[in-house]
């Protein structure tokens, strides 16, 4: 599996590379896709495993409680369980496990994002945003709009003084 810092740095789009980003994307999007599901499959089962240990540990301590005559509640057979080490190494598993899918399902979402980031980039690519040429042809003609508007208010002066 990937580790997840590396997927991470493909989140970053480089603008001057558009058409490779967008044929990465798809390839990204189900390398993380195939990561989750990986995650979610070892989360389903440390999970399963945590519930296995507390089933255990339940019967273990009812046997001792029952040989020690002391009358039992289902808090206190839980209490038993909950402060076991066999509990809590489990439990520890299944949270590690839980937050490293919660990591990749973010992560899935934030190449959903890429790729309406993508989609926009190229729109906007497409449309000549980043050329200077459309910066230099919208200076040119205000140039031209600048004196076309002193040549009419010279006109306009010299027609008042007749």
């Amino acid at each position: 599996m990937i580790p997840l810092a590396d997927l991470k740095q493909h989140l970053i789009i480089d603008k001057s590379m558009l058409d490779d980003e967008v044929v990465r994307q798809p390839v990204l999007f189900y390398t993380i896709s195939e990561a989750l599901t990986d995650a979610l499959a070892l989360r389903d089962g440390a999970k399963e495993d945590l519930a296995a240990v507390d089933a255990q540990m339940d019967s273990i301590w009812r046997r001792k409680l029952l040989k020690n005559d002391t009358k039992i509640t289902e808090k206190m057979v839980q209490n038993h369980v909950q402060c076991s080490p066999e509990h809590e190494k489990a439990f520890e598993a299944y949270l590690e496990a839980k937050t490293n899918a919660d990591k990749l399902l973010a992560l899935k979402e934030a190449f959903q994002q890429r790729s309406y980031m993508l989609r926009d980039l190229v729109s906007l690519y497409s449309a000549n945003y980043y050329e200077t040429s459309s910066i230099k042809l919208t200076q040119a003609m205000e140039a031209s709009h600048y004196n076309a508007n002193r040549m009419r208010m010279s006109n306009a002066r010299e027609a008042a003084k007749r």
